[in-house]
């Protein structure tokens, strides 16, 4: 039952309930500083307590010019908006509360703005999904939309405001190999004549030390030491060690982020990705390929050269082996014959960084910077 408690000289009726064993509490004005009165109105909260545990609102007579108690239904847009000021507060990474009001504005054009929440069903899922298909989205970017609908109904859930959440299965989607890039097409974008050597020096660093694409871009240089902050995918800090090659490309793209071309960019990470699928289309890559397939590459040739699935873990900073697994499955012997520089025991490599790296790409690096050199100064 609501309990009355006075604040500054007025009454409110108090309701308070447990929820996962966290007490939870409303209170509730009653506009009066006479006991009797607050007495009289306590009585009709009581007779909708259950409905308030639940979360819904009501517009009681004493707060409005209404003659009778009327709900207030919590809709899609209300809980839109009060999901993503919840992400905000919570420190959440721009790019995912990003991706969080993408999902709300398609879950509102869906439903309609004034839809109540707990009125989405199990049925109300599969229309969703349909709707997304037809909205010309892939399973990957459906799915996507499905967790962070699930991720805003168990909020609510956990707050008070449904009483259940439906059940919000992923599309299901065939598994596939990783895509990396293979010797012969990195060769090939290093050769690209239009592509300033800055963008082939980074593409390296990236191939060879396995960072996602903004990852660099928070990291920081403790002399040969990389350490890659918890903000990153993972969530959890990791540290690289970058041989002086690697190190000189680090101080190159740290200085062109800061004070550089890149220091005028909304996005750095969009530009330097979009400069990559550039290259792979003017070689006729397959247009499966993309920047990330740097990083799956950087698993491959580890694995290819050895290195346990362990330690690739720790190296790419995975938060689970299982999500390293995905690379064991892969046909290795199949795959070796993408990489005969590094599985040809009578070819010239040498050290470089995590792994090992022909000469033929540090010793290409300096032809090319020699080149630049020159026509500068002609």
């Amino acid at each position: 039952m609501a309990t009355l408690k006075k604040r500054r000289g007025v009454w409110y009726a108090r309701v308070r309930w447990y929820f996962d064993s966290i007490r939870q509490e409303k209170q509730i004005p009653l506009k009066t500083d006479s006991k009797v009165t607050a007495r009289e109105r306590l009585a009709k909260v009581n007779k909708v307590e259950s409905d308030i545990k639940a979360g819904m609102n009501f517009f009681f007579p004493w707060l409005h010019e209404n003659s009778s108690t009327t709900l207030k239904r919590f809709t899609f847009s209300d809980a839109k908006d009060q999901w993503l000021k919840h992400r905000e507060k919570s420190k959440i990474r721009k790019k995912t509360i990003e991706l969080n009001k993408w999902s709300m504005d398609l879950l509102v054009e869906f439903n309609g703005a004034k839809k109540p929440l707990v009125s989405f069903t199990n049925s109300d899922v599969n229309c969703l999904k349909d709707y997304l298909y037809k909205k010309g989205y892939s399973e990957t970017t459906i799915n996507i939309h499905l967790r962070n609908l699930k991720c805003m109904m168990r909020y609510f859930l956990r707050i008070g405001r449904i009483d259940s959440v439906p059940l919000i299965e992923q599309v299901k989607i065939d598994k596939t190999d990783p895509i990396y890039i293979t010797d012969q097409e990195f060769g090939a974008l290093m050769e690209l004549e239009w592509l300033d050597v800055f963008y082939k020096r980074i593409f390296l660093l990236y191939r060879d030390t396995g960072m996602r694409l903004r990852e660099p871009f928070m990291a920081k240089l403790n002399d040969t030491w990389l350490d890659v902050p918890p903000k990153s995918k993972s969530h959890s800090a990791r540290s690289l060690q970058l041989t002086q090659g690697q190190r000189s490309i680090f101080v190159e793209l740290d200085d062109w982020c800061r004070n550089g071309y890149g220091s005028h960019l909304i996005d750095k990470g969009h530009h330097i990705s979009k400069k990559f699928k550039k290259s792979l289309r003017y070689i006729n890559s397959d247009e499966s390929k993309h920047f990330h397939s740097l990083r799956h590459t950087y698993a491959v040739r580890n694995l290819l050269q050895g290195m346990s699935i362990y330690e690739v873990k720790l190296m790419m900073g995975h938060a689970s082996v299982t999500t390293t697994e995905q690379y064991t499955k892969m046909n290795l012997k199949r795959v070796a014959h993408d990489f005969p520089k590094l599985v040809n025991t009578n070819s010239n490599t040498t050290k470089f960084g995590n792994g090992d790296t022909n000469l033929w790409d540090t010793e290409h690096q300096s032809m090319l910077y020699v080149q630049q050199l020159k026509q500068i100064e002609a």
